[in-house]
């Protein structure tokens, strides 16, 4: 009897300790993600997890934004130009890029913001997380601006850029690979890597350095550049899916070569995407 007591005494000590991830009562803080290229908060209005970019503005291109962000709306000679109206990500997710556009044909001629607002990440349940362990995969879309020495602005779009998105869990890390194409009306092509970013398994915030491939016509190389994410929703599955999606933004500026000399190089972009099995 003696060794019985003993026994459950040990037993009680052990389950006073608590533990972390998906099984214990002591929640794991997360990693930081701290990407110093983007703006990054919780949205009063719905809640969203916001990345927003750094783009410096004139007065009179802030007023412009004041007024995209008033209910009257952006005035003449700009537009938001992405609408997920009608798409899976309608529910999910707000991307807003904001730009002066040429008259007549709605060309991007300038960059004044770019926004990505994700729905909130729920990973937790009674005190302890759903999910701290595997890895979920993401693929999606990609859209990209590039100016060479403050030339025109050139656009890149892929309708499966987001190659693929990889958050492990285990590691707590995201790995990303994506780009542009050079069809369908595409201007430039760019391609974006990054390795083992940091990533909060209870927030939902990933990002860090990447490397940003340039190629044009006149030049080609590699810029150093900056990515911030989130994504949204649970990895709790039913009916054999998680209900993730995910959204963010890249920046990147640097000096490539060629043979008529130095270039000026600088590129910013959205991107979004879910599980590619995942219902609409």
């Amino acid at each position: 009897m003696r060794y019985l007591a003993v026994w459950f005494l040990a037993l009680a000590m052990l389950a006073g300790c608590g533990g972390g991830g998906g099984g214990g009562t002591d929640l794991p803080p997360g990693k930081g993600v701290d990407v110093a290229a983007f703006e990054t908060y919780q949205t009063q209005h719905n809640g969203r997890n916001r990345v927003r970019s750094r783009i410096s503005v004139t007065g009179a291109e802030q007023q412009v934004l004041n007024a995209f962000d008033s209910p009257a709306g952006g005035p003449a000679g700009y537009l938001n130009l992405i609408d997920l109206t009608d798409t899976p990500y309608a529910r999910d997710m707000t991307i807003e890029v904001i730009a002066e556009v040429g008259s007549g044909t709605g060309k991007a001629t300038r960059l004044l913001r770019l926004t990505a607002d994700q729905s909130q990440f729920v990973n937790e349940r009674n005190g302890r997380l759903i999910e701290a362990k595997g890895k979920y995969y993401f693929r999606g879309e990609t859209f990209a601006w590039v100016t060479i020495d403050d030339g025109a602005l050139l656009s890149g779009h892929h309708a499966q850029g987001l190659e693929n998105l990889v958050l492990d869990f285990d590691a707590q890390t995201a790995s990303i690979s994506l780009r542009t194409g050079t069809e369908n009306g595409s201007e430039t092509w760019i391609e974006l890597r990054g390795e083992n970013l940091p990533f909060n398994i209870r927030t939902g915030a990933y990002g860090g350095d990447v490397s940003i491939e340039v190629r044009h016509p006149v030049l080609e190389g590699a810029i150093a550049g900056s990515l911030r994410g989130n994504v949204g929703g649970t990895p709790g599955y039913s009916n054999g899916q998680h209900g993730m999606t995910t959204s963010g933004l890249y920046t990147g500026s640097g000096t490539l070569t060629s043979d008529q000399g130095s270039h000026e190089v600088s590129v910013d972009g959205v991107f979004f995407g879910r599980d590619p099995n995942a219902k609409p």
